[in-house]
């Protein structure tokens, strides 16, 4: 009896749940239905390839089919890029956002004028080292970097356009060597609007200054100096127009040889910021002839004969001369400090009073030993009544007794380091 009743509730639920399948079968929502239609190019900046998705959903009702309102791509998706950023916002879709679409979109629609130009051109190396054998490999790279530039350049104008930025761009290196990655960072420490017409002067004076080289062969000819010193004098015209007397002093105090020469030697210096600018200035008027990057290079003739009394100065009386300034713009004790700065043999002392731990009084006097050392040391080259063995004799005695005196002041370990580093070898 108990098993008959169980039957009969076990059916009637069955059938229930047929009943709810019928139901929710005969209420389910039409299949949604993907239309894709093809914007329309617009005037001016378009962009290539858009879909406009257009979703319509469908579900019966008493009445009949009608149709739901959803999001529409079609009112935010425009063939021109103004259009379509202005769209993005009025969405209120995030600025960041808006940025890495519009990026990724004119990257995608640059990248296939970019890609051929992105090989490298590359030919084998000569191995004699021939600087005009490898001419032809080094003309090649340079026009394929050159249009591949200017393409880059178009891309980031349009970015400027429509965001307001731009990509990083390297600098169009010049066939020759050139420490560009200064020029990267000067460019870069430049106010924004400045940095493009910056970097195009630069570009376009790397490539006069190239073209002159191979024009004279690379031989520094009263001809070709006075050519550099043209083309150097409209770079900096080009330039003064551009920036003001203060953002033109801090590009030519990062690229300028004279900078870079300067930092690499005031080891031990440490110049505050209004020092090393009173010192750049000192010595740039006076170590860049020609106005322009020989740097302290005398210019002189295929003879070697100097070109000019007014460039052509030895390096002792550069070195007066700065010296004499600098002492005057920064007095006498920061002046010392400087001119001490200068000399190698001091810079390296010091490096060595850090390794050892050597107290500032021991390396100022090993630094005066080495001073004295080196005035004997002249002396005895300049004694003509000295035979041949004789002076090499006096020259290895007098080495002897510079060492062992270091030694006395620095301790023998860090007087052969010294002496190593100075190119002297003792047992």
């Amino acid at each position: 009896m108990r098993a008959k009743v169980i039957t009969i509730v076990l059916g009637l639920t069955a059938l229930v749940l047929l009943g709810a399948i019928v139901m929710v079968a005969r209420t389910k929502p039409a299949a949604t239905t993907v239309v894709r239609v093809a914007v329309p190019q617009a005037a001016g900046v378009q962009r290539e390839g858009v879909k406009v998705r257009r979703e319509v959903v469908k579900r019966e009702g008493a009445a009949g089919a009608t149709a739901v309102p959803s999001f529409h791509w079609t009112e935010v998706e425009s063939a021109d890029y103004k259009e379509y950023i202005s769209r993005l916002r009025a969405v209120q879709c995030p600025e960041e956002t808006i940025r890495d679409i519009i990026v990724a979109d004119i990257n995608k629609l640059y990248a296939p004028r970019e890609a051929p130009f992105k090989l490298v051109v590359e030919a084998p190396e000569d191995s004699s080292g021939d600087w005009h054998a490898d001419r032809p490999r080094r003309q090649a790279n340079f026009e394929r970097r050159k249009q591949l530039h200017a393409i880059q350049r178009e891309k980031n104008a349009l970015l400027r356009e429509l965001l307001g930025m731009e990509l990083p761009l390297e600098p169009l290196r010049g066939r020759d060597s050139r420490n560009y990655e200064y020029f990267e960072a000067a460019f870069n420490a430049l106010p924004a609007g400045k940095r493009e017409v910056v970097r195009e002067i630069q570009e376009g004076y790397w490539q006069s200054s190239d073209a002159l080289k191979d024009k004279y062969d690379h031989n520094r000819t009263p001809e070709y100096l006075e050519e550099y010193r043209q083309i150097n004098a409209e770079r900096r015209a080009k330039l003064a127009q551009a920036l003001n007397p203060e953002e033109m002093e801090e590009y030519d105090m990062r690229t300028s040889n004279v900078a870079r020469n300067l930092q690499s030697s005031l080891e031990g210096f440490n110049p505050t910021e209004d020092e090393f600018k009173a010192i750049f200035r000192i010595r740039k008027a006076i170590e860049e002839p020609h106005g322009g990057l020989i740097g302290i290079v005398n210019p002189v003739d295929a003879q070697g004969n100097p070109l000019s009394t007014t460039t052509a100065i030895s390096s002792a009386d550069r070195r007066r001369q700065v010296n004499e300034q600098v002492t005057e713009a920064l007095g006498p004790e920061r002046a010392r400090q400087y001119e001490l700065s200068q000399d190698s043999s001091y810079r390296s002392l010091a490096r060595l009073g850090q390794r050892y731990e050597l107290s500032s009084e021991a390396v100022m006097q090993s630094y005066d030993l080495q001073q004295s050392f080196r005035t004997q040391q002249q002396e005895l080259m300049n004694n003509r009544s000295l035979s041949s063995a004789e002076r090499n004799a006096a020259m290895k005695q007098l080495q002897a007794s510079n060492f062992k005196q270091l030694s006395d002041v620095m301790g023998e370990r860090a007087a052969k380091a010294f002496q190593r580093n100075r190119g002297m070898y003792y047992e």
